[in-house]
């Protein structure tokens, strides 16, 4: 009872904050458009609860050059059902040159029938190599995705929202995942990217996700 409580509050949470759009972003008709593509590999290693991940994701905007491309690896720790923790690294290449990020994530679950709704804390620390500038970034994420009965499709709605001493941006999406057999899934999404400092972009993205 507890469980489906805290499910059920979670949820409510993810509606009401989903459709709130900071006061602070900057709308204007020059608003920008993009296309993410992206593929992971995951890897949950037999009789333990270790596990690991490699990813690759191409961001491009206005769909005319290269804007970005990194690779994401990740090793991650299950405390319980419902608690994980990993650690990753990211190499990316962007325009103006390269960046290193460290990732240090928290991911509480909980699941009632088909409901999935989960919190993920994200520290990020980049460096980027081409001008020595470094930062930080914490990424809260609350995310709820309903397995259809009878169905391969699981829609979902998330918000994450980045902030360090004050809010810098947010991304809202609805998308949803079609599993194709016990390994392989589609996922495919809209999402809605407002900064406080640049006006907001609206990005595709599709992508396959491999379990081995």
């Amino acid at each position: 009872m507890k469980k489906a409580i805290s499910t059920r509050l979670l949820l409510a949470a993810l509606i009401l904050t989903a459709g709130a759009i900071p006061l602070s972003a900057q709308e204007n008709e020059d608003n920008t458009f993009g296309g993410w593509e992206f593929f992971e590999i995951y890897h949950s290693f037999r009789n333990s609860n270790w596990f690991a991940s490699f990813y690759f994701e191409h961001d491009n905007f206005q769909y005319k050059r290269l804007d970005a491309c990194y690779t994401r690896t990740t090793v991650g720790y299950k405390f319980t059902g419902w608690l994980k923790a990993d650690v990753a690294y990211d190499f990316m290449i962007e325009p103006d040159g390269m960046t290193h990020r460290a990732i240090i994530d928290l991911i509480g679950t909980l699941k009632e029938g088909n409901l999935t709704v989960s919190l993920r804390e994200r520290c990020l620390h980049k460096w980027v190599m081409s001008s020595g500038r470094q930062g930080n970034e914490l990424r809260s994420r609350l995310k709820a995705q309903y397995a259809i009965p009878e169905s391969r499709f699981k829609p979902y709605l998330a918000i994450e929202v980045f902030t360090w001493e004050k809010w810098m941006k947010t991304r809202h999406y609805a998308g949803t995942a079609v599993t194709l057999n016990g390994h392989f899934e589609i996922e495919g999404y809209y999402m809605y990217y407002t900064f406080s400092d640049k006006p907001a972009q609206h990005v595709l993205g599709i992508g396959l996700n491999m379990e081995f």
